[in-house]
């Protein structure tokens, strides 16, 4: 938990530096240089921080999905996809998914590439492509996967207070995102010295496997005696928007990237179609919305990516 708090401090504390500096770069006042020709760029991303927040306090997915007001406002992924210092996996959002049992739900390009020795998965990582264009601008077209893990113990609003655990149902989501994006950058393709400012959009491929459940519950002990819990995956198509900032050059780099889900279904809500108690007793315990719930769910919000890169 300590490490946690510290990882986001100093993210945030490195996202800060980072838009200082573009700010304090762009106000340079130096004699204008010739302008010197940039060929095509390749720039790889690696070792990411992700950090995950939703649109409004209702868009939470596990809230969308169960209707229990303790994942109202609730919280959304936080940390490293790769190589995490916290834990023992060396992608650790793949290990908590494969150890909760997921894998016979895996969809197709997660299954694929769950045959990769040792790694077990797909790392996240992230290949774009900057082009140089005759208008002083220069275009890109990238690929990007990263993933992640929410379960109810950390995805639960602050203020759920000291409720009994039994008062959430259980639910357990990975999520894999295989996302390609046409970027624009005004100022051309960075050179050695330079700071790259790009947007654009993009389509990503969605894999979601999901534990759900209800777990013991001494207030409904004739429906939940035992905790109880089923799989289910799903796939889905989300655009987004992008944009962010990123260090030029011809070797290693950074690059802080923001990204805006649409507000696309994208995620079967299997709490639709079975409660796994009787569907009733389900509403009167769990679901604090009234009537039924969705069948299908998105994540509208923003995903920040900080992460390392090499240019070549």
């Amino acid at each position: 938990m300590v490490f946690n708090h510290f990882v986001r401090s100093l993210f945030l504390a490195v996202s800060v530096l980072i838009l200082h500096t573009t700010f304090l770069y762009s106000q340079e006042e130096e004699p204008s240089a010739p302008i010197e020709s940039v060929g095509a760029v390749w720039r790889i991303g690696f070792w990411e921080i992700m950090h995950q927040t939703f649109s409004s306090d209702e868009d939470h997915p596990f809230y969308q999905m169960t209707g229990t007001n303790r994942f109202k406002g609730g919280q959304g992924f936080f940390g490293f996809t790769f190589l995490d210092p916290g834990t023992n996996g060396i992608i650790p959002n793949v290990q908590n998914k494969n150890d909760d049992g997921h894998k016979s739900k895996d969809r197709t390009l997660t299954k694929l590439f769950s045959y990769i020795p040792l790694l077990n998965g797909l790392p996240p990582f992230s290949l774009e492509y900057i082009l140089p264009t005759e208008l002083n601008v220069g275009v890109s077209l990238s690929f990007a996967h990263t993933n992640i893990w929410l379960d109810d113990e950390t995805a639960r609003a602050a203020t759920s207070g000291a409720d009994p655990s039994y008062a959430t149902p259980l639910i357990r989501m990975a999520s894999y995102f295989y996302m390609f994006s046409a970027s624009l950058h005004p100022f051309g393709v960075p050179a050695s010295d330079d700071i790259d400012i790009f947007l654009g959009f993009g389509l990503s491929r969605v894999e979601s496997t999901i534990r759900y459940g209800i777990r013991s519950n001494p207030a409904i002990v004739d429906y939940a005696p035992v905790t109880q819990t089923e799989l289910s995956g799903s796939t889905g198509t989300m655009s987004f928007r992008r944009m962010g900032i990123a260090s030029g050059g011809d070797s290693f780099g950074f690059m802080l990237e923001f990204l805006f889900p649409g507000n696309q279904e994208i995620i079967d809500n299997p709490f639709s179609s079975n409660t796994i108690i009787d569907s009733t007793i389900y509403d009167a315990t769990y679901n604090n919305r009234g009537g039924s719930l969705p069948s299908k769910i998105g994540m509208p919000g923003g995903i920040t990516r900080l992460s390392w890169t090499f240019s070549f």
